[in-house]
């Protein structure tokens, strides 16, 4: 696995490897390199993924970034990971594509590690600003576990405090424990947009059942019909079925899904 920083990392039972300097140029290469696949293949925009402990929240969080260089040392160096990927996912929307080519940046708003703060709203806010101000985004996306979370040192929620930060005209998505109509629109009070996971997944006609006013009618929980008209797994419609936040035990869980049978997957007909 690579990283910013070769620490130790107690939940981490596998080897690491420190990036070098000219190894994380070429990520950041990579990352145009997947835009232009994404475009080439008809895509309609692109989401920047800084959330959720992936390679880039690890660069600028200063738990996993120790780095005293280009990458890392203080808060304005541990955002130039994110800032220069930025600059080569634009540059290669920009000879690309048309005008209209979306482009966001997902970001989760701390990052706490029982007495090891990786980075606070406060930071967070800072980057998300720099990125809105330098960068054209359309978007930055909240990935919270629960949309009403607020910090420890504010009674604001995190869409209400980075909201702040985020330069106009891009907008301001939110996710996390959204699993009603009611909370959408409650959540639609702080964000312009809502980002549906699990609801979407149980049933993907959800947005258009609540444009025709047809919201009575949306599955919002695995029933025996919803279940039949399913193309998911065994596995996956389970661990959807539970509405409470859920921790992902690793490799050991992702192994319970690819390794289903297909002839245990139920189609969108019922069938087998």
């Amino acid at each position: 696995m690579e990283v910013p920083s070769k620490i130790d990392f107690p939940w981490i039972d596998y080897p690491l490897h420190e990036l070098t300097e000219e190894e994380v140029w070429d990520i950041v290469h990579d990352f145009g390199t997947a835009t232009k696949r994404a475009i080439d293949s008809g895509f309609d925009g692109v989401e920047i993924h800084g959330a959720n402990h992936y390679l880039l929240q690890e660069f600028f969080s200063s738990f996993s970034n120790v780095r005293n260089d280009f990458w890392g040392g203080n808060l304005e160096k541990r955002m130039n990971f994110a800032i220069e990927v930025a600059r080569e996912v634009f540059r290669v929307v920009e000879e690309y594509t048309p005008k209209d080519f979306i482009v966001g940046y997902r970001i989760s708003p701390e990052e706490v590690h029982g007495d090891n703060i990786g980075y606070t709203w406060h930071e967070s806010q800072q980057l998300v600003n720099k990125l809105s101000t330098d960068f054209e985004f359309d978007y930055v996306h909240l990935s919270t576990n629960d949309y009403t979370a607020t910090p420890n040192d504010s009674d604001k929620n995190y869409a209400q405090l980075l909201g702040k930060g985020v330069k106009k005209p891009a907008l301001i998505l939110i996710a996390g424990g959204i699993h009603t109509v009611e909370k959408m629109e409650d959540a639609l009070n702080d964000v312009d947009i809502v980002s549906l996971g699990r609801p979407s997944l149980i049933d993907p006609q959800i947005a258009y059942k609540i444009k025709t006013g047809q919201a009575d009618k949306i599955f919002l929980e695995f029933n025996e019909e919803s279940f039949k008209k399913s193309h998911l797994t065994p596995g996956l419609i389970e661990l959807l079925a539970n509405t409470d936040y859920f921790a992902m035990p690793g490799i050991e869980y992702l192994k319970t899904l690819t390794n289903t049978k297909l002839d245990d997957v139920v189609t969108h007909d019922g069938t087998k």
